[in-house]
């Protein structure tokens, strides 16, 4: 029997120096392999990819997709087993590769007997693995195999039979046996450690097959030899990692679990233990049959038994892109009257290239980054989204993959520059892309919806953010715990402790704001935060300045509210569509409202109108949104999405105060332990399973049963209890209340009150008379003011169309027990308006 496979698997170890020997004329372009035929002419026709053995003559002569149908093409006229022949010979791959006779896994070993040569030499021929079952190859972090464990399956005569495989030097020769290598010996999954940071253990390579089928963001590991060889293994590829051991639910699975455990304790950050009991005696990850895997982890992993979760600063931050062409993709072909297939072949390269592309909205967008100055001479990385047009869109198809079209001149196809329309084409097809899409970009870690930390990074599927990982963050998240909670709380407090805050729950308030700005990943929605002041100098600017150094590394860019709601809200529309995670609107002197504003604060998705068009795009909103303002009032809906808090600093210049010390000056001395402090008071929350059972907060459930809760199980006041403050001093509910007090008043209560417009505006002006018979006076003046700031002009007149407007917008609103209704209209269709109370219903 022919090997085929195991002649290919040491071909391809060897590709790029075999391909060079047999086409010395091509030229080597990353992964690729160029010339012009299989002759051996110079060109650019055949592409070989020297890491998947892939190949194609693009000017007809065929195409393959492993070594040997290469090989047969330029030798064996085609012929495959001929080809398999002689480059089996070539490589010394046979059918007895293999060492037929097997050893006892327990049987003594003698170093003068058996010499274990691993990694396996370049030239080393394949193993045969006829008669076995199952093939698992231990391989490095780049993937390249070091060893191997080969299964034979239990039968109804024979049990089942697992043995090492490992090249090396006996008396038998030096070839593949079927003995151990030396300790300690290289763990199982090591190519997926150096991909993740959360690692599974399990019992068995089975097992840890099935558990990364399961758990496709967390890398699977396990040992060799079972429970009797835990400490023969290298466990310190584990270093920094968060470790899950998951053990098979019988003695000696838990003892060496236990194991393994001791050993992590002083290597891994977390290590914690899956609890098994539950499942049935012996029972792996291989026999776990739930509609949830994920959800049945989450619910069985303990707490942490030692260390903690770190992000250490590094020298340099990450590229935030992958280099040019890694991914071996195959060139695009540019034909005529093919537009749209190239213009898909396009898209489908730059997602399986992984460049940084996103659809938000109705644009496709890439994160940006650029350093900026934060404090004390200090850097950091401010982040946002920037829209891709057909030129930037241009320049990552080039990044992504090589374009070709077919020179008659030289008979060959030739490599060009992506065709413009082939941008253009992809940026048309809005709605039916296949990037993925995004919500927003982060420079500071962030919790999931699940409670987990996102730390890595890159782009998140469960939150859709995309984390631009800042080099400077030393971040350690110490084991969720109450005392762990009152700890970090106490961090957050000490830095607040010399703003003149009003009351205690403004104070609440404040940390509300900050924790927020640091979780807001795990929320689709959060209130809007108001910091206000009865005088300037008091400290609104700097307590936001404070939340953004510690979500951001910088201080908030401010944005001025504008001069009435459609300024306001054009600025707004702008920073929104940027993605800019924090955003305050500074200077509010005055009335804070919009429906721009009501839709960012309560809606997860956000409609907008293009700046410079009259087209509207659909986004994601992961902001949190600040306002400061001397005379900052909250009006309308507004007061249900807005928290307030007021300072006081009890002096006529408080800008003239002098300070201790100087909370963004620390902040930036050690970012990572306020980032720390917030995310830690809520895991610890979440993780302590209290329910708080505080009333809901309608459209803010997550935040309120987050952030909210946290605070008052940490005896703090509870930050909504601020927002009754606001709603008293909301001009619009003032208004309200003065005209349904007014004109219960001047006309009295219930439907046989009833009243049109212009009668309303009439009895506002009834006029009074003295005892001598002169006018004295309006009736009823207030009632008359109250009209007139409602509807009047600049000349005092009222507008009866205004006028209905307000009626028709206040209908229902119960102030005082008491609100304006309508009973109807008149035999001339007027509508006509009464206040019903509790005493006259």
């Amino acid at each position: 029997m022919i090997p085929f496979d195991q002649i290919n698997s040491v071909a391809l170890s060897q590709f790029p120096q075999l391909v060079a020997t047999w086409l010395p004329a091509g030229k080597r372009r990353g992964d690729e392999w160029v010339l012009g035929d299989l002759s051996g002419n110079p060109g650019r026709s055949l592409s070989i990819n020297t890491r998947t053995g892939k190949w194609s003559d693009f000017s007809g002569a065929g195409k393959g997709g492993d070594p040997i149908s290469l090989y047969a093409a330029i030798n064996t006229n085609g012929d495959r087993v001929t080809a398999a022949r002689a480059l089996g010979e070539i490589l010394g791959v046979t059918s007895d590769t293999v060492d037929p006779v097997p050893v006892h896994r327990d049987q003594p070993l003698h170093q003068s007997d058996w010499s274990p040569i691993v990694p396996p030499p370049a030239d080393a021929p394949a193993p045969d693995f006829t008669g076995w079952d199952e093939v698992y190859a231990y391989r490095d972090a780049a993937g390249f195999p070091l060893r191997y464990v080969v299964r034979k399956n239990a039968t109804e005569h024979e049990r089942k039979k697992i043995m090492p495989l490992t090249y090396g030097t006996s008396p038998k020769g030096t070839r593949w046996h079927l003995k151990h290598d030396a300790a300690p010996r290289c763990l199982y999954g090591l190519d997926r450690v150096a991909q993740h940071r959360a690692v599974l253990v399990c019992e068995g390579e089975k097992a840890a097959d099935a558990a990364q089928s399961m758990f496709p963001r967390i890398a699977c590991v396990t040992w060799t030899a079972g429970t009797g060889n835990v400490s023969k293994s290298d466990w310190s590829v584990l270093e920094g990692k968060n470790v899950l051991i998951w053990p098979d639910n019988d003695e000696p699975g838990l003892k060496a679990a236990e194991e393994i455990r001791s050993i992590l304790a002083g290597i891994a950050d977390t290590v914690r233990m899956v609890d098994v009991s539950g499942l049935n005696p012996g029972d792996d990850a291989a026999d776990l049959n739930v509609p949830s895997p994920r959800d049945w982890l989450r619910e069985h992993c303990g707490p942490v038994l030692c260390g903690m979760t770190v992000k250490r600063a590094q020298e340099s931050a990450p590229v935030m892109q992958p280099g040019r062409r890694v991914a071996g993709l195959e060139p695009i072909q540019v034909r005529a009257g093919e537009l749209d297939l190239v213009a898909t072949a396009g898209e489908q390269a730059l997602v399986a290239s992984g460049m940084p592309v996103y659809q938000r909205g109705t644009a496709l967008m890439r994160p940006g980054r650029r350093e900026v100055a934060a404090a004390n001479g200090r850097t950091t990385y401010a982040a946002c989204l920037i829209d891709l047009g057909a030129s930037a869109l241009t320049d990552l198809l080039c990044q992504a993959v090589e374009w070709q079209k077919y020179d008659k001149r030289t008979q060959g196809w030739k490599q060009i520059d992506p065709p413009p329309t082939a941008a253009q084409t992809i940026l048309a097809r809005a709605g039916t892309w296949a990037f993925p899409s995004i919500a927003g970009v982060i420079t500071t870690p962030t919790l999931r919806p699940d409670g987990s930390v996102l730390m890595a990074p890159g782009y998140d599927a469960a939150t859709r953010l995309f984390h631009v990982d800042d080099p400077l963050l030393d971040l350690r998240l110490p084991n969720p715990s109450k005392n762990a909670a009152f700890d970090a709380l106490n961090t957050l407090n000490t830095l607040l402790e010399e703003f003149p805050f009003a009351a205690d729950v403004d104070r609440s308030v404040a940390v509300a704001s900050i924790i927020t700005a640091v979780v807001r990943g795990m929320m689709p929605v959060s209130p809007l935060f108001a910091f206000r002041a009865n005088a300037p100098g008091s400290g609104k600017s700097f307590l936001v300045d404070v939340a953004s150094v510690i979500a951001t590394g910088r201080v908030c860019p401010v944005t001025s509210a504008g001069e009435d709601t459609t300024e306001m809200e054009k600025r707004l529309a702008g920073l929104l569509l940027a993605g800019y995670p924090i955003m305050s609107l500074d200077n509010v002197n005055g009335e804070l409202g919009g429906d721009l504003l009501c839709q960012a604060t309560e809606r997860p998705i956000v409609r907008i109108r293009e700046l410079g068009s009259s087209s509207s795009t659909e986004i994601e909103n992961r902001a949190v949104i600040f306002a400061t303002g001397n005379a900052l009032r909250v009006k309308g809906d507004m007061t249900r999405r807005s928290l307030v808090a007021s300072l006081d600093a009890g002096m006529e210049q408080p800008e003239l105060r002098k300070f201790r010390h100087n909370p963004v000056e620390e902040v930036m001395e050690n970012r990572g332990k306020y980032v720390a402090a917030c995310i830690t008071i809520v895991r610890s929350y979440m993780e302590s399973g209290d329910d708080m059972q505080l009333t809901p907060l309608a459209s803010f459930e997550v935040w309120s049963r987050t952030v909210r809760s946290a605070l008052v199980w940490l005896g703090q006041e509870d930050p909504c209890d601020s927002m009754e403050a606001a709603r008293e001093d909301d001009p619009e509910r003032i208004e309200h209340r003065e005209v349904v007090g007014l004109l219960a008043e001047a006309a009295g209560s219930g439907r046989q009150c009833a009243l049109t417009i212009r009668q309303i505006e009439e009895l506002s002006l009834q006029t009074t008379y003295g005892d001598d018979g002169h006018m004295s006076g309006l009736k009823f003046p207030e009632l008359r003011d109250a009209l007139v700031r409602i509807a009047g002009n600049a000349s005092g007149k009222v507008s009866s169309r205004r006028l209905g407007k307000w009626f028709s917008d206040h209908k229902g609103r119960i102030t005082d027990g008491a609100r304006i209704m309508d009973s109807g209209v008149t035999r001339d269709k007027v509508k006509r308006w009464y206040i019903a109370s509790r005493a006259s219903n």
